[in-house]
């Protein structure tokens, strides 16, 4: 019983600890979004577990725009356009 017991509240323990493999985002990426504490325009990564953690805001009068071509966020002021060469 006791073994029985034990090996329950394993696999239980194992099954809280796993991954459900939902993931948001793909780990280490970035993306525009904005502060959801002030509403500041900045950026977010996506952490080790696929969930996205507020990263920064951008200097004043500047916004964040995203350039596809290496997946990186630029603050840039709101009239730049983001080019690739």
């Amino acid at each position: 019983m006791q073994f029985t017991t034990i090996t329950f509240a394993s696999l239980v323990a194992i099954a809280a600890a796993a991954p459900s493999g939902y993931k948001e985002c793909q780990p280490g990426t970035y993306s525009c979004t904005t502060n959801p504490e002030t509403g500041c325009p900045g950026w977010q990564t996506c952490d080790v577990t696929g969930s996205w953690v507020y990263s920064g805001d951008c200097p004043p009068d500047t916004v964040c725009k995203f350039l596809h071509q290496n997946g990186s966020p630029y603050c840039v002021p709101a009239d730049f356009w983001l080019t690739s060469s």
